[in-house]
Formats: structure tokens, C-alpha cells, sequence
């Protein structure tokens, strides 16, 4: 009896150490080469830090596939004040995707006497000494604001979706600011009166739609009612 007891306890142990072998084959087949990262594909990338925030956390080619978690590398890559959205895929063995959505920057605005590129949405995404070329700008001057966090501003960001809806169909860029309780604007060279800080959509598809009949040199457009545009025409000099 007591030789079928040794039999039994000696199978087990076998048994055991068996399936802790398998274990810690299983464990150094997971960290080691054959199932490292072979690739990392990134794309959308073109102002954010994204490549160097994946590369500050390890998402690199030869680590192993098992270090890299998903949500962990999302939220790393979404703490870039460009990136305004990002999918991770892991995908076995040693390949992972990644794409980032980065915000447009639709206007410069002006913060004392910095400027910053800011989203549609309001985001901040870079201070700037100066405004850029080429880009809108809202000189309604605003209390400093550092990237990532979004404007409060209800006129700044009034102004700046104000420009995002008028949108390229401009050739000189848009150039928003304040006069007492109302935005005024230049669009492609016409003063453009918008009024209170509401309804600036509806104020730039009607802006956009004049623009679109034609209407001469020197005109002052006013949408402060969005559906009762008006159009002041200069008159021409009277000779005496």
C-alpha cells in the first residue's frame, strides 16, 4: 500500500512539474523574440508628438507584444493637445496599428501678447509668438491659455466657429474682433457686421451665400438676423 502512496505522490508531482514547465515555457515564449513587436504602423500623424510619445513609452519594434496595452498607449497619445481622437489594435503576434484623428486648427487668437492655433472646438494646440500666414485670426485679446486646455471665451469661441463655417471658400483670411457687445469681421476684403456672440453658423452660411450672388467692392454685410441679411452698397460720388 504504502508503494501504490509513492507511486501516486510521485505521478503528481510529475504532474505539476510539468505544467509549471509548460508555464514558464509559455511565460519566456511571450517576452522573448518570437513573439516581440515586428511593426508599428502609425497613421495621420503631421503636428502632433505622437511618434515620440510612442516611442517614450516603449511602442516600438523588438519589445514584446505583450507589453503593449492599448488603452494605456490611447491615453498617452491623447494627451497631445493635437490628437483629438486614436485606435489602437495589438494585433498577435507582433504587430500594432495605430491612427490618429488630429484636431484642424482653424484660427489664431490672440492672448495678450502671444497668440495660440486653436480647433473648431475651442482646443488650444500651440502658443505661437506671432499669427500665422494663411489662417484666420480673432483678435478679441483673451486671458492666457496653455495647450490642451479649451477657451471659455464665449466671444472667442463664437468667432473662431464663426471662421471654421465660413471655411475656405474665402481667398483672404478672416479677421474677427469686438466692438462693445458685438463681432464684427472682414471676409474676403467685405466688413461683415455679426452681432451678438449666437447663431454665428447660420451668420456665416448667410455671409458665405452673399458672397456667392456677388455683391460690389466696399459693401457692408450684416447678418445680425442670420435669415434677414442685409447688404449696404456704396454709393457713388456725386460730382458737383
Amino acid at each position: 500500500m504504502s508503494e501504490d502512496n509513492a507511486r501516486r505522490r510521485l505521478r503528481r508531482l510529475l504532474i505539476v512539474a510539468t505544467l509549471v514547465g509548460v508555464v514558464a515555457l509559455v511565460a519566456w515564449l511571450l517576452q522573448s523574440p518570437v513573439f516581440a513587436v515586428r511593426d508599428v504602423v502609425v497613421r495621420g500623424v503631421e503636428n502632433s508628438s505622437a511618434l515620440e510619445r510612442l516611442e517614450a513609452i516603449d511602442v516600438v519594434s523588438g519589445v514584446a507584444t505583450l507589453s503593449v496595452k492599448a488603452d494605456v498607449v490611447q491615453a498617452e497619445l491623447e494627451l497631445d493637445p493635437w490628437i483629438k481622437d486614436s485606435r489602437v489594435v495589438v494585433q498577435w503576434p507582433g504587430h500594432v496599428e495605430i491612427d490618429v484623428v488630429e484636431y484642424v486648427p482653424v484660427a489664431a487668437v490672440q492672448t495678450g501678447t502671444t497668440w495660440v492655433l486653436v480647433g473648431e472646438e475651442g482646443s488650444v494646440l500651440e502658443s505661437l509668438p506671432t499669427s500665422p500666414p494663411g489662417l484666420g485670426t480673432v483678435t478679441i485679446t483673451t486671458e492666457s491659455i496653455l495647450p490642451g486646455q479649451k477657451i471659455s471665451d464665449v466671444e472667442v469661441v463664437a468667432a473662431v466657429l464663426f471662421i471654421a463655417r465660413v471655411g475656405d471658400g474665402v481667398s483672404v483670411p478672416t479677421t474677427v474682433w469686438n466692438e462693445g457687445n458685438e463681432l464684427v469681421a472682414t471676409v474676403n476684403g467685405y466688413r461683415v457686421r455679426i452681432g451678438p456672440a449666437v447663431d454665428v453658423e447660420a451668420k456665416a452660411a448667410a455671409v458665405v451665400a452673399i458672397l456667392a450672388d456677388g455683391i460690389p467692392l466696399g459693401s457692408v454685410i450684416d447678418v445680425v438676423s442670420p435669415t434677414r441679411p442685409a447688404v449696404a452698397i456704396p454709393q457713388p460720388e456725386v460730382e458737383e
